[in-house]
This record gives structure tokens, sequence and C-alpha cells, in this order.
């Protein structure tokens, strides 16, 4: 039978008490293997050892990346790969051990345990047992003793006698592990959190137990760390080329970690952040995220290059953001523990000038009231670049995010605006001395998507052909558009897709595109869609493009809703609108027009796009026309007038950030008037003022309905148009009153003249 150690995926993890532990997580199961999906390297770099194995009988690989890139991460991905190709798989950890004699004794036992006792039987385990004993004197055996647990392998020099050296011994374990069924590879991480003299011994055991048949090493290291460590020692000094050779001659295969790209490192901090939010039920806002969104670009993202990074900020966040909950904005305070974390010296500046910097009147000196904001700003640089933070301009622009002082001084304006810090007082920024303290106190694609994949589908569609590049690239952003979209428009930026091919196949994942979830930063995968679409035809002649929007337009319902949102995007673009969009603009139009009088056919509630091409016919067409499309199927009885009032109401995701749901929109008194005509409606409704009783939930999060539930939505709409019935009445009471009293008011002002 062929012994196989389990992988790290068929090992039942321990439950935690909490829902999510990977922003916590220092190993495979954190943010770095959730979002940066580094298996396709680890499959790369585990292939890379399997060949290296077919070369030679014995290597040591070095897996070279900078602290906290996920070094630790990676190696269990490649562990997993290796156990699934039946490789046995050994951990050494240097840490543990003060002294190369134990350390040689605690290699033994990691090698041992890597290989079952039934491959290679107790016979060689005592041959090597004795040469280490040997080879590592002062106490290896007893060494073994204690990491092995048993006093039979510490015992191992006394049982066996004879006149073998250290030589025949290592021959003769050579000699058995040349008959291994599988090769073993022994994993060594963390090199670089060593001292030098404990790296120097670990490279020490690394060459004596090197080169044994069937055994290879893979040594998980910051290469510049370990120069600097190697530079620290006697045998290489302060001589940067020589720890380079040193690593070299003990490092036969270097296998580098790629950076992340841009979007990697957002996806990573839109799973930390959703992390936060689920974990503590908080629900960001529109402005929120628009803020966060700022800060992320012009300076988070700068800091945040690694997956530890990204976990130093937002474990942080985490674990002080109950003490503040409610109290303080989440984007604010999100900036402010970022200060803490990387860049303590700015934020002491901050509070050492925090009269100044909230505009308090009584620090403000007589010479500060009178400087220009040029002046202001000349002098906050030098502060800021006295603090010595490693990024400065960007420091620059993140305080002018937090602290409308500042972002007037840098915009060169004396007052930002009362609007501006009404804002920042409502949301409870740190800007502001209510809140201030609040604050104080306390190379790799992020998806299987390749680079590779995608150019080979751009060039199946340049070459005017739909296959398997092309099926494989739909089927992939039928589950997750954003990353495979981003390089499929730089493909097209370094040479134009043609517009004949890209639009079908961007018509066909628009629908699925719709329902995928946004990430905090970056487009949402429709949108994402829309502008790919416009970009194409902005390559392509006016006439030529135009065409191929009619022709999308008619292909199928998703096909129709991206049409329709494309010429909307291209009509109201800017004061100029692309020219393709206006010539389309008809033709679009008619097209959805037809699509909703087929859609008379069937009930209204069974077509769960008619609203949507609703809103678009009556911005593409005259008002009248989508009023009469309605107001047709109705009167012909196809459809139910309380079925389209309830459809008009809208559907949305609510989230508490541990739930979703979906809720109710608001009832629009205006959508009803554009598309059906509130009087017609209420001409065509009995009254119901019971419904005026009901009661009605002015937050959209309390809302709840089901997806399904249209009598819900129907009710709704029905109690909204009640009150507008109501409001009216009351209204025009309120007139007939004013007009009976005008005679009597001027015979009142008669009299007392």
């Amino acid at each position: 039978m062929i012994f196989r150690r389990k992988t790290a995926a068929e090992r039942k993890p321990r439950t935690l008490a909490r829902k999510t532990k990977s922003l916590y997580a220092d190993d495979a199961n954190g943010l770095d293997r959730d979002v940066l999906n580094r298996k396709r390297l680890a499959v790369q770099l585990g292939r890379t050892v399997r060949d290296l194995a077919e070369e030679t009988e014995s290597a040591v690989v070095g897996l070279v990346g900078p602290w906290g890139s996920g070094k630790s991460s990676l190696l269990s991905q490649i562990e997993e790969d290796l156990g699934e190709h039946d490789w046995y798989i050994g951990h050494h950890n240097p840490w543990a051990y003060s002294d190369f004699a134990g350390s040689a004794a605690g290699f033994f036992a990691s090698l041992r345990d890597a290989i079952p006792e039934s491959v290679l039987g107790k016979d060689w385990r005592a041959v090597v047992g004795e040469w280490v004993s040997k080879a590592a004197p002062l106490g290896a055996a007893g060494g073994l003793a204690g990491v092995d647990g048993t006093a039979a392998i510490g015992a191992v020099g006394a049982v066996i006698t004879g006149d073998r050296s250290p030589a025949r011994l290592r021959e003769a374990a050579a000699d058995g592990l040349k008959n291994l069924d599988h090769p073993v590879l022994m994993m060594l991480d963390d090199l670089d959190r060593l001292t030098p003299d404990e790296l120097l011994y670990t490279f020490k055991l690394v060459r004596l137990l090197g080169r044994l048949p069937n055994v290879y090493y893979l040594l998980a290291y910051d290469e510049a760390t370990l120069t600097d460590l190697l530079e620290a020692t006697d045998l290489v000094g302060r001589d940067t080329g020589r720890a380079q050779q040193y690593l070299e001659k003990i490092i036969q295969v270097r296998l580098e970690i790629p950076p992340m790209l841009p979007e990697q490192q957002a996806a990573l901090a839109n799973t930390a952040i959703d992390e936060i939010c689920a974990r503590h039920g908080i629900t960001l806002t529109a402005g929120t995220n628009r803020r966060m969104q700022n800060m992320w670009q012009d300076c988070l993202s700068i800091y945040l290059d690694q997956p530890r990074s990204v976990k130093r900020l937002f474990t942080q966040v985490d674990a002080t953001w109950p003490d503040v909950a409610g109290e303080v904005d989440f984007s604010d305070f999100v900036a402010i523990t970022f200060l803490r974390v990387f860049e303590r010296k700015t934020l002491h500046l901050i509070v050492d000038n925090r009269a100044e910097i909230l505009q308090q009147a009584s620090s403000l000196s007589f010479a500060m009231q009178e400087e220009t904001p040029q002046e202001r700003w000349a002098r906050w640089k030098q502060r800021i670049a006295d603090a010595g933070p490693l990024h400065t301009a960007e420091i620059e622009k993140l305080l002018g995010h937090l602290f409308p002082y500042l972002q007037g001084a840098q915009g060169g304006i004396t007052y930002v605006g009362s609007s501006y810090e009404d804002d920042v007082t409502r949301r409870m920024g740190v800007g502001t001395s209510e809140h201030f303290d609040r604050y104080v106190q306390v190379g790799v694609p992020e998806s299987d998507v390749t680079e590779a994949s995608v150019r080979a589908a751009a060039d199946e569609l340049r070459a005017g052909v739909r296959g398997p590049a092309v099926t494989n690239l739909v089927r992939r952003m039928n589950d997750d558009a954003p990353p495979a979209l981003r390089k499929l428009r730089r493909e097209h930026a370094k040479s134009p897709l043609p517009a004949a091919a890209t639009l079908p196949m961007l018509g066909s994942i628009y629908s699925s595109a719709m329902d995928q979830k946004s990430g905090l930063f970056g487009l949402s995968p429709d949108l994402s869609i829309v502008v790919l679409v416009m970009d194409v035809l902005d390559q392509t002649d006016v006439a030529t493009a135009s065409k191929l929007i009619d022709e999308l337009a008619c292909a199928d319902d998703a096909s129709l809703a991206l049409a329709a949102a494309t010429v909307r995007m291209g009509l109201r673009e800017s004061d100029n609108p692309h020219p393709w969009a206006r010539n389309a603009q008809a033709p679009v139009a008619a097209a959805l027009a037809a699509c909703i009088r087929g859609f008379a056919g069937q009930p209204a509630r069974s077509h769960p796009r008619l609203l949507s091409y609703l809103y678009d016919h009556f911005q593409m067409s005259d008002p009248p026309n989508t009023s009469e499309l309605l107001w047709n199927a109705i009167d012909s009885g196809a459809w139910d007038l309380y079925e389209v009032l309830g459809l008009l109401i809208p559907l949305g995701q609510a989230s508490n950030g541990v739930d979703t749901w979906t809720s109710m929109g608001d009832f629009s008194e205006s959508t009803i008037e554009d598309l059906l005509g509130v009087d017609k409606v209420l001409a065509r409704t009995p009254e119901q003022p019971d419904l005026l009783n009901r009661q009605e939930h002015d937050n959209y999060f309390d809302r709840r309905v089901e997806a399904d539930d249209l009598k819900a939505r129907t009710e709704y709409a029905l109690t909204g148009l009640e009150r507008v019935r109501t409001r009216r009445r009351h209204e025009g009471e309120a007139a007939d009153v004013g007009v009976q009293q005008a005679p009597g008011d001027e015979s009142d002002q008669s009299t007392s003249t």
C-alpha cells in the first residue's frame, strides 16, 4: 500500500467560537489565501520542485519574498500540491533549538516523521540515528530522545557497535533513501527571523544532511533580511557580495513571490473590510464608500502592498472598533488607525497641533490668522516632512481628506465652506473638536483568469471566431467578471477589439454580471462591461457602431439591456454625446417597445426586466410613448393595474454587515406620474382609507420583503397612492376655504379702515 500523508485540505480544521478568522490568521487560512487565489502559483512552484526532482537526486530551493508577502500561506499550498502527487512532507523549525546538535536531532525527527516506518524500517532509522549522533555530537542523541519522545532512539549510539564512521553511516542512510517510493520535501520557514548564529548552523545543517537522495529542501525567507544577517557574522562580514555568494552556494534554485497587482491589493482590502463589517454589523453608506475609495487611491494603496500590511491595519481596526462603534465615522477611523499603525509620528503631529488643525479660535495666533493659505500650507508641508513619513506626498493627501483646515490650505482657499464642515460634523468625522478625541484616545492574478488566457481570447475575437479561449473566458466572467474585464480592457488598449465579435460576447455575460457583488474599490461588474463596450464602439466607425448596437438590442433580453445601458451612458456622458449613441437611440427605443409589447402575452410579474426596460424606454423615447405602452397592455386585460403598480416599487439588497435581505424602495409619486399618470391611476383605483392605518416604514432597511412577494409591493404602492389622494383632497379643501374667506377678509379690512 502506498502511504500518503493527509493534505491540509483533508485535515478537519479546529472550530473557533467566532464565525470568521481569516483577518487574524497568519497562515494558509488567512486573507491572502482566500482572496489572492495563489493556488495557481503554488501549483506552478510545486511543478518546479517536481521537475527538479526529475533532474537531480537532491536540491535546495529558496522561496523568496519580503516580510508579509504570504510565504507561509504559499508553503502550505505547495505542500497540498505535492501531497496530491504522493510526496512525503516534513517540517523543520530551527527556532525550536538553541544549538546545532539539537537542531540536527530535531531535523532527523522531522525527516523520520515524514516517512512511514513501513517504507524504510527500523534498521534504517537506527543507522540515521547513529550517523546524526556522531556527526552532530554534544548531546545530539539525547536531543533525539527529547524530540522523538522515546528513549530507544536516544540510546541508538549505545546500541550500535562497530567502527562505522560518519561517512560510512551517511552512505548507508543514503542507500536506504534511494529506495524510497516517493521523494521527501523538507520545509524550513521563517529563516529571516533567526539570529545570525542560528542562521549559520541552520545552513550548516542543510549542507550536512543535504544531497541525500530523494530528499529536497524548500527554504522560505526574505532575501534582504537574510543578507543583513549573514553580514553580521564573522564568516561573511560586512560584504553584501560575499553574502549573496554564500546564499548562492546553499540555494540551487531561487523561486520568487511576485508582487501583488493593484487589483489584488484592492480585493484584499475589500475582503478585510467585508469581514469587519460582518463581524460588527457595520453598514457602509455611499458617502463612506466614496471617502474610503479616495483614501485608498491617494494613500493607503501604496502602504498596503503586502498581505501582512493589510492585516496589520485591519486587525487593529477590528480590535479597537467596538470601543467607538456608533461614535465615529468608519472611513476616518480607518485613516487614523492607519496613521497609528504605519506613521505614528504623523499622528503625534496632529495631536500636538490639534487646536490649530481643528481651527479653535483661541489657538490661532495673529500671525496664523494673517497668513495666506499658501503660507499656511508651506508651513504644514514642512511639519509633515519633519515627521519623516515613508511617503510624504501621500500622507499630505490623506490629511487633506480628514481635516477641512488642511484641505483649504492645500487648495489655496481660506474657507472650505460650511456645507463641507457640516458634513464632517454630521458624520462624526475626526476633523471636528466634538469628535477628535474619540479617534486619538484609543505575481499573481487574483483569480485563475490569466493574462495568457485573456490574450488568447482577444486574439480569437480579433480573428472573428468564438473558439475555446473565448468560451473559457465567458465561463469565468459569468462567475467573476471584473478581473477578466480589466485585463480585456488592457488588451483593447494595446490593439482594439472588433466590435462585431466583442459586443455579442459581452451581451452574453451582462445578465450574470448584474447579479455579481461589487467590491468596495472599483467599478461594478455591469458598469465595467458598459464602459468596455463604449471603448470598443469609440474605436469603430459611427455607421458600423450604430448598426452593431441595433443588432445587439435585437439579440436577446440580456443583450437588449446592455444596448440600452450603453446608449443611455453614451447620451448623457457629456454635453457632446457619442455619435453612435445618438444614431442608435431610436432603434434601441423601438427594440425596447417591441420587447415590452411582447411581454404583454404573459402576466407582468413574470418579466423581471420589465421595470428596467420601462425606465430605459422612458429615457430614450417621448414619455407619452412609454405611458401608452403600459396602458395598452392594461386596457387589453393582459396586465393588471395593481400588479403593474406593485412592480413599480423597486427592490434592492440591504445589509447590516452580517445578514443580507431584500427591501422595497421608496414609493415615488413622480414615477407613477411619468409612467402612468397619477390622475388616471387614482381614477381607476377605488378609495381604500383603511390603508392609511397601515404602518409605513420610512427606513429602507425596515421594509423587508420576499423577492417574489408582489402582494406586499402592491399594498405599499396603493398605500402611497392613498396618501397622495388624501393630500390632494386636503389641498383642494384648503383652496376652497381660501376662496370662500376672501370676500369676508376684504369687508373686515374696509370696516377697519
